[in-house]
């Protein structure tokens, strides 16, 4: 995803905002002498935290700098860059390279270790004409750990200049750091009298910038290259941060997650606005964000296999806010009370939670807790106090399994709905065997985690006829009897799935798992299939 945006030229930012609606990103400048802005101040407050600004500022004072990130509300992002277009020279009041270079490791000396570095991107800004005229002389590069490399870019010429030719520099550069790049500033005049030519330039430019993965493109709307000069180049710039703007989407496990809690808990206070998939476009990063909106090395998709591999346009994240339910014996039932229930079957390893890598939230209102998988973190930002995060491994969504079950047991039990029959569906038994075969089986020795996949994967093709069988049937019940009360009772009459022989099944389990995938023997699998058989209710002889 690239975030187009503007540089707001002495407008007012939000008149900009009227004209560009779908704005990613604003650059901003704050010139020599002047004070960092503040975040309700006139400058950054009307971007509200739907949009990225990207902060310049000259003067050298690590305070201000340091109070701007303190201040960084939940879930927004900011760019920040010293000393932008350093190769002007001393006598434009810019630094000489060797004090860029001590600044800008002093600069992310300093914020190396702040609680908020995760929203903040550290990008220094180059003049890419400079570097043209003076090629090889890489003085001004920053070599301190930086999170992405930023470029101004302006046509110059007779003609309007190809994209292959204006990102040549910042694509090498890209390349020899390992870093993306962004693009600060980027203008053309109206070169002869060919204004449709400027707007095909435009499209052209943002194309090639979004297929290297540049992080930004911001248009300097300013003196020559102001845009609301020429209808054309602005309806065109307009289009194209309608077309980038994020759109990340809601996968259908997750708003079948969120029709249950409304239709259960809407009549107890839970409003349809607290029970959020999508994050709105303030979040850049995380589980509520799909591929289109994440960031370099973010935690959603770098710290599991399980979440790059399902990384894809769907948000991974459920929010939950709260609700207030007296059940008949008199006890009172919240999100504080629902939370501690649902951390307490994820610790216990339930099977219906297998999908689950963490659950952030408040166990009374005050203090911030975080169960997390993968153990990476043990708290979160303190919105948690009032609704609760949960974030789904990404390859659970793109398989698009039902995540109903573990929130359905809740209702059962505190008494919203009836207790539905335990046999587990084909696919948490898939889930709960893929998971729980390879934890027995590493109690004796390590092996690949590719082993459970396929052992489970084989186990539930064995099943799935008896289970099909059984919903079939009840499907075919249902279809047949209107009255629910009467479904239920047909349903409870349906017979059992005859026991399962676990030695039978653990031979048809050898005899479709691939070679070489072990190696394990036939009575460590034996064991671990009727471990896992007994914690699924399965009936085996």
């Amino acid at each position: 995803m690239t975030l187009l945006g503007w540089c707001p030229g002495g407008r007012p930012v939000d008149v900009m905002l009227n004209l560009y609606p779908g704005t990613g990103t604003v650059r901003l400048f704050v010139g020599a002498g002047k004070p960092i802005p503040e975040w309700g101040g006139p400058v950054l407050g009307p971007l509200g935290t739907t949009v990225v600004p990207h902060l310049s500022f000259k003067t050298w004072d690590l305070g201000p700098v340091v109070k701007l990130v303190d201040g960084i509300p939940d879930g927004q992002l900011l760019i920040l860059t010293y000393a932008h277009e350093p190769e002007q020279g001393t006598a434009a009041g810019d630094p000489t390279p060797e004090v860029f270079h001590a600044r800008w490791a002093e600069l992310v000396a300093a914020l190396a270790d702040h609680p908020k570095r995760d929203r903040l991107l550290l990008v220094p800004v180059y003049t890419r004409y400079w570097w043209q005229a003076n090629r090889g002389d890489r003085r001004w590069l920053v070599t301190a750990p930086v999170d992405a490399h930023g470029w101004d870019i302006y046509n110059n010429g007779t003609g309007y200049r190809s994209p292959d030719d204006l990102l040549a520099i910042p694509r090498q550069v890209a390349l020899d750091t390992g870093l993306p790049y962004l693009v600060a500033e980027l203008g053309a005049t109206v070169v002869g009298a060919n204004v449709t030519g400027r707007s095909a330039w435009m499209r052209s430019m943002v194309d090639a910038a979004k297929a290297d993965g540049a992080l930004t493109v911001a248009w300097f709307h300013k003196d020559d290259w102001d845009l609301t000069t020429g209808l054309d180049a602005q309806q065109t710039w307009q289009t194209l941060i309608t077309r980038e703007a994020p759109v990340t989407t809601a996968p259908r496990n997750l708003l079948d997650v969120r029709t249950l809690l409304l239709a259960e808990l809407g009549p107890y206070g839970l409003e349809p606005a607290e029970v959020g998939i999508v994050g709105d476009p303030n979040h850049r990063g995380g589980y509520h964000c799909g591929r289109n909106r994440t960031l370099r090395g973010d935690y959603s998709v770098v710290e599991s296999r399980r979440d790059s591999t399902g990384l894809t346009d769907n948000a991974s994240g459920l929010d939950l806010g709260t609700f207030s339910y007296r059940a008949p014996d008199g006890r009172i039932h919240n999100l504080a009370s629902f939370s501690k229930w649902c951390v307490g079957q994820c610790a216990a390893d339930a099977p219906d939670t297998a999908d689950i890598r963490e659950i952030i939230y408040s166990p009374d209102g005050r203090t911030v807790r975080r169960w997390d998988r993968l153990g990476k973190r043990t708290s979160g930002d303190s919105s948690h106090r009032t609704h609760t995060h949960f974030s789904f491994f990404r390859d659970s969504t793109k398989a698009g399994r039902d995540q109903t079950p573990l929130f359905r047991r809740y209702l059962a039990s505190i008494g919203l709905i009836d207790q539905e029959d335990d046999m587990p569906t084909i696919e948490e038994i898939q889930t709960a065997v893929e998971r729980g075969i390879h934890t027995a089986l590493t109690k004796a020795a390590a092996r690949p985690d590719p082993y459970g996949r396929q052992v489970g994967d084989a186990i539930a093709k064995l099943l799935a006829p008896v289970y099909a069988g059984q919903r079939a049937l009840g499907e075919a019940i249902a279809r047949e009897a209107a009255n629910p009360d009467e479904v239920r009772a047909l349903l409870a009459e349906l017979p059992r799935p005859e026991p399962v022989d676990v030695d039978e099944l653990a031979q048809a389990v050898a005899d479709r798992v691939p070679e070489g995938t072990g190696p394990v023997s036939r009575a460590e699998l034996v064991a671990a299939i009727r471990e896992v058989l007994a914690g699924l209710a399965v009936p085996a002889s």
